[in-house]
């Protein structure tokens, strides 16, 4: 129990540290802290999602769906199976985006490794800013030992964010853990954006918005270290480089 308790301290003040500054929190920033990402994405066929649950662990929830704990760990972007709060969603892959293969008398799963597109995925949405102002203070990509799915745009908090296309509201609300107040628009059956960090969201899941309405303001909830809104373009499932899809700044 000592132990326990010297772990949960830690976490407290990792957790407090993390409020201080501009950015999207990373693992190089917070080192053993997990960035949920996959929950943000439209479940596969056979996909679902799992609501964590006291006294619940990977080790287990992957028992009852017959998933590994190293593909919950990828398809949901765990770094430290410790940092899992209770209450956050996490993204149960269906069986036939994982293979089982047998090893010394083991059952163990494996990923199947999807062809990479050697351009940009395509999309017939086009978008516009989600802020007025266009700041960018993390752009997409490799940052630190992390991926960045999306782009940070930083801005006043308060600020109005904006659908960068017209679509539907399919989620609104607390995001997985590190996302803070987000919205999830779905602009086609391909096409996904995200919207984090948020003060305020202004819509509601079912919701049908227009391209520039806004949506959300400018805030900094779950682990950003500033006032910014984190948003990303997902096509198929996948995060993209909002900056290929959107006007010139």
């Amino acid at each position: 129990m000592k132990a326990l308790s010297k772990v949960l301290a830690a976490v407290a003040v990792a957790v407090a540290v993390a409020q201080v500054g501009g950015s999207c929190a990373t693992t190089e920033e917070e080192e053993g802290y997990a960035v949920y990402e996959s929950p943000m994405i439209e479940p596969a066929p056979g996909a679902r999602y799992h609501v964590i649950q006291r006294g619940e662990n990977l080790y287990r929830i992957g028992m009852w769906y017959g998933v590994s704990v190293e593909e919950l760990k990828r398809f949901n972007n765990i770094w430290d199976v410790h940092d899992i709060k209770t209450g956050t969603r996490i993204y149960i892959p269906a069986k036939e985006e994982v293979k089982p293969e047998k090893s010394e008398g083991k059952r163990w799963y494996k990923a199947t490794q999807a062809s990479t597109p050697k351009g940009p995925m395509k999309t017939s949405v086009r978008f516009v800013w989600p802020v007025k102002k266009v700041d960018l203070s993390s752009p997409f990509g490799i940052r630190g030992d992390t991926k960045h799915t999306g782009v940070d745009l930083r801005n006043p908090e308060g600020t109005p964010i904006y659908a960068a296309a017209g679509g539907q509201v399919i989620f609104s609300g607390d995001g997985p853990s590190g996302y803070g107040n987000t919205i999830m628009i779905k602009h086609d059956p391909n096409t996904i954006t995200v919207y984090a960090h948020n003060q305020d969201n202004t819509v509601q899941e079912n919701d049908t918005v227009r391209q520039g309405q806004q949506v959300a303001t400018v805030g900094r909830t779950g682990r950003a270290t500033g006032y910014h809104v984190h948003f990303e373009v997902r096509i198929n499932r996948k995060p993209v480089d909002p900056e290929r899809y959107l006007p010139r700044r």
